[in-house]
């Protein structure tokens, strides 16, 4: 059962720290961008969904807006509209911890 759970798990850790190493990339071309133009430089989160899958963005903002109009508005955007390391950084956190809560080594 044990082996199981691992293999349940790694697919979780793997994609965890796969985003983890896309945010630190994020996080150092805003750093390499900010010290380039000498201004602060966030990218949003969205931005970089946008430049990376356009219509997928798009179908997730047309699915979420009907099935509830609200939630785009307060929650979804909200997230869009944080720096993209950031963003990245929490999904990552998520992911391993359900990654971790799925097998833990004893």
């Amino acid at each position: 059962m044990s082996r199981l759970l691992w293999l349940i798990s790694l697919p979780f850790r793997i994609l965890g720290y796969v985003i983890v190493i896309a945010a630190l990339v994020a996080g150092f071309r805003d750093l390499y961008q900010s010290v380039d133009r000498d201004t602060l430089v966030l990218t949003p989160f969205g931005d970089l969904w946008y430049l990376a899958w356009p219509a997928s963005l798009d179908t997730v903002h047309t699915r979420i807006v009907a099935m509830e109009p609200g939630f785009w508005d307060t929650a979804i955007e909200v997230i869009l509209r944080l720096p993209a390391w950031l963003a990245l950084f929490i999904i990552a956190t998520l992911i391993l911890l359900i990654a971790q809560l799925i097998y833990r080594p004893r």
